[in-house]
């Protein structure tokens, strides 16, 4: 009798553990009534879309590791001009789905657990976010945002574009140390 409880002890155990793995490895809801943490996003793709308010002139520039973590990456240099103001834009994909997944999408819907946080290498160069979560007060989102330029800076420079991603239990109001990270690229850029 004793082998038979410490047998059945051991699979209900296992089973109980089991689904508690499975549980945990799959995409979890965006419901705000749950507690269950969610995963981050497969990034394939990072575009910056900026139009220089001067000219309308639109620039496109990309980060791109088509074949997923650990293979090679395409990057593009930011070249901006002194004393110039962006309207930017951030497009996010998953070109390893068929179709392609944009992820820009699920991020605006799911605003209050993502932000883009940008920070420049040079003073000279600074980003105003334009849009903004739920919260109350509104929490910064950034896929859309301005970006100011003074002076020409000799050299190369950079653009640190990371896409911040929040749960439940490390919430974005809990600021830029709590949650994870979905993306950080390192964009090189030039102010002529």
């Amino acid at each position: 009798m004793k082998n038979f409880i410490k047998t059945n002890f051991s699979i209900l155990s296992l089973l109980a553990l089991s689904l508690v793995y499975f549980s945990s490895c799959k995409k979890q809801s965006t419901d705000e009534h749950t507690n269950i943490d969610e995963e981050n996003e497969l990034i394939t793709s990072v575009t910056l879309t900026l139009v220089d308010s001067a000219t309308n002139d639109t620039f496109l520039y990309s980060w791109k590791q088509l074949g997923g973590p650990g293979t090679a990456i395409t990057l593009d240099t930011l070249k901006l001009k002194a004393n110039r103001t962006y309207f930017g834009s951030t497009q996010i994909l998953d070109e390893s789905k068929t179709p392609v997944f944009n992820v820009t999408e699920e991020i605006r819907e799911d605003a209050n657990h993502h932000r883009f946080v940008f920070t420049s290498s040079t003073s000279n160069v600074w980003v105003n976010i334009l849009d903004f979560d739920t919260h109350v007060p509104p929490i910064e989102l950034g896929l859309k945002y301005k970006i100011y330029t003074l002076n020409a800076v000799s050299g190369n420079q950079n653009l640190d574009v990371v896409l911040k991603h929040y749960t439940e239990s490390s919430p974005k109001i809990d600021g830029l140390t709590a949650g994870s990270t979905d993306i950080s690229v390192r964009f090189p850029m030039v102010l002529e």
